[in-house]
Parts: structure tokens; sequence; C-alpha cells
């Protein structure tokens, strides 16, 4: 399967995921394009904790999402249902 994306360079962050929440670097767009290798569940935040109880957003593995309507300047903060990473692509 062939995807789409316009990537800008030299942007992007690699967060390492597990069971316990990690958070991204601030985030300097309103957008993102996320990927995880794990089942993952993202908040968005100043200061935010990821909780995989079913309240923050659901991404499932190997699978691109777009993200829009991020505050410019907040961090993402995520948690997996296992270990596994996570490629953020803010404007993407």
């Amino acid at each position: 399967m062939s995807v789409k994306l316009s990537i800008p360079a030299g942007i992007s962050q690699k967060v390492t995921v597990s069971t316990t929440s990690a958070q991204s670097a601030a985030i300097a767009a309103n957008s993102v394009t996320i990927y995880a290798t794990v089942n993952v569940y993202v908040r968005q935040g100043s200061n935010p904790t990821a909780v995989s109880d079913g309240t923050d957003q659901f991404i499932p593995a190997e699978t691109f999402v777009s993200l829009e309507g991020l505050i410019t300047g907040n961090k993402l903060a995520i948690i997996g249902e296992g270990s596994g990473i996570a490629y953020l692509t803010p404007g993407a």
C-alpha cells in the first residue's frame, strides 16, 4: 500500500513507547502525523500523562493517523499496550 505524505525535513520525533506514559517534545504545529509500532493511546497538553483505560485517543499499531486541532507548543503523551516506537511528524 502506498501512502502520500508531505513531510518537512528534520522536525520528526521518535518516542520510545511502553506501558508507562512518555511525553514528546513540544509540537511546533497544530497537526501531527503519528505512526506507532504498537497500539497506543495519546493525550495532548502542556504536561500530559496518557492513560490506557479508553479515556485517551486510541491509535492502532502500524497505522498512519493525522491528529489535527493540536495547540502549538503542547506535548503529546503516549502510552502503549506494549513496548515499541512512535514516530511524530508535525504539520504533515
